[in-house]
């Protein structure tokens, strides 16, 4: 489902990992969700950027 420019994907994600996000979040004082998007975010901008480094090489 799309929301505005957001894409909510569906999947399960394990009790333990839940349990890491929310004590992050709550921490950085923001979401779960926001959090993990944060990181899903900078992990695609990384391998981005490793992609077009290799293929300059």
């Amino acid at each position: 489902m799309a929301y505005g420019n957001k894409v909510k994907f569906h999947y399960d994600v394990p009790a333990y990992i839940k349990q890491q996000l929310a004590e992050a979040a709550k921490k950085l004082n923001i979401t779960a969700t926001e959090l993990l998007s944060k990181t899903i975010e900078e992990e695609y901008e990384r391998i981005k950027s490793e992609k077009k480094l290799s293929s300059t090489d």
